[in-house]
């Protein structure tokens, strides 16, 4: 991939990311920063900051997020979901090796805030 590409792919990236509000933006920024791993419901709601009775809040955006490719829900039982980011979209791809590459130190934010 040329210089030209990798900078017009980000940029696609950083309009994408502007689209999104700010719940949006993020859920697929700790899905992205986590991944491979995935996080249940609850788990998500501790990564951006939500209480656990504020899971309605978002359950719409989950939907939308899924919609888009842009996640993906794995149904583990009826009521256990996996979460994680689609790394196959190619714009999250890049987010996610973004984020392995420079986010070590939000990393270890999100793994503590699934550790609580």
């Amino acid at each position: 991939m040329s210089n030209e590409d990798k900078l017009r792919t980000i940029y696609e990236l950083i309009q994408l990311m502007s689209s999104l509000n700010d719940t949006r933006r993020a859920i697929l920024l700790a899905l992205s920063h986590i991944y491979p791993r995935s996080v249940s419901g609850v788990q998500l709601s501790k990564l951006i900051g939500y209480s656990g009775k504020s899971r309605s809040l978002y359950r719409g955006v989950l939907s939308h997020l899924t919609e888009d490719k842009l996640i993906r829900i794995d149904e583990l039982t009826p009521k256990l979901y996996a979460i994680r980011v689609n790394n196959e979209h190619p714009l999250l791809k890049v987010l996610v090796d973004l984020c392995r590459t420079y986010g070590e130190d939000a990393l270890k934010i999100y793994e503590e805030a699934l550790e609580d």
